[in-house]
C-alpha cells in the first residue's frame, strides 16, 4: 500500500508463509527506518546518545573480532534475543565467522534467517578456516541464500557438514540446477542435508559427497605414510 512504510505494528492472520515473511520483513524494515530517523533527528538537535550494545550483539562482536578462544560453538535454537535483533545486526552475525579461528560448530535453527544472512555467511566461509559443522535447518532461506552458501563453500576447505533442510520456502529449480556445479571445487564436504525436488541434482550432489569422502580417505592415508616415514627417518 502507499503508506506501508509507516506501519510498525500489525496484527493479521495469514495462511501463506511467503506473505507472512514479506509482512515481517516490511515491519522490521519500517522499524529500522524509524530508528534511523530518530537518531538523525537527535543528532541534529545535539541530543544523540549512543546506545549500549545488547548481550547478543556483544556475543557476535566477540566472535567477529576473534577475541574469546573459549567460544568454540554457536548454538542458538529459536532464541528470542537473536530474533529481536534488527536485520543489519543479524547480517553482521552471519559475517562474524570471516576471521574467527575458534568456532568449529554453528547451529542456528528456527531463527528466521534470511538470504541477507546467508550471503554474509557465504562470504565469511570463503575465508574461514576452522568451522567444520554448519546447521541452519528450519529458517527462511530461499534458493538464493542456499546458493550463496554453496558459493562460499566452493572456496572453503574445512567445513565437512552443511544442513539446510526444512526452509519455509521451497528452492526454485533454477537454483537447484546450479548447486552441483557451484560446489564442484570443494573437497572437504562429506555430509549434506538439503531439500531438493530434482532427483538428478540430488544424485549429482550425492556423488560429489562420495568423491570427497574418497579424497579425504586418500589424504589421511598419505598423511599416515608421511608420518611413518618421518618416524623411521628419525630412528
Amino acid at each position: 500500500t502507499p503508506h506501508a512504510s509507516r506501519i510498525t505494528v500489525c496484527s493479521v492472520r495469514l495462511r501463506g508463509d511467503r506473505e507472512r515473511q514479506l509482512l515481517d520483513r516490511t515491519i522490521a524494515a519500517n522499524i529500522d527506518d524509524l530508528r534511523v530517523a530518530r537518531r538523525q533527528r537527535a543528532a541534529r538537535r545535539g541530543t544523540l546518545q549512543e546506545r549500549q550494545r545488547n548481550e547478543m550483539e556483544l556475543y557476535f562482536d566477540k566472535i567477529a573480532d576473534n577475541s574469546d578462544s573459549t567460544v568454540t560453538a554457536i548454538e542458538l535454537v529459536g532464541n528470542a534475543k537473536f530474533l529481536a535483533l534488527p536485520p543489519e545486526e543479524q547480517r553482521k552475525a552471519g559475517a562474524a565467522l570471516a576471521h574467527n579461528t575458534h568456532i568449529t560448530k554453528v547451529k542456528m535453527v528456527k531463527l528466521q534467517l534470511d538470504d541477507d544472512f546467508a550471503r554474509a555467511l557465504g562470504d565469511a566461509l570463503k575465508t574461514n578456516t576452522t568451522c567444520e559443522q554448519l546447521i541452519l535447518d528450519s529458517n527462511a532461506l530461499t534458493g538464493v541464500g542456499i546458493q550463496a552458501l554453496f558459493q562460499g563453500l566452493a572456496h572453503n576447505s574445512t567445513l565437512t557438514e552443511l544442513q539446510v533442510r526444512h526452509q519455509s520456502k521451497p528452492m526454485g529449480s533454477a537454483q537447484e540446477d546450479t548447486l552441483a556445479e557451484v560446489l564442484e571445487p570443494n573437497q572437504s564436504m562429506i555430509k549434506l542435508g538439503v531439500d531438493l525436488r530434482n532427483q538428478f541434482v540430488k544424485m549429482k550432489l550425492d556423488r560429489k559427497m562420495n568423491e570427497n569422502r574418497e579424497y579425504q580417505r586418500k589424504m589421511r592415508n598419505q598423511a599416515k605414510k608421511a608420518a611413518a616415514a618421518a618416524g623411521s627417518t628419525k630412528l
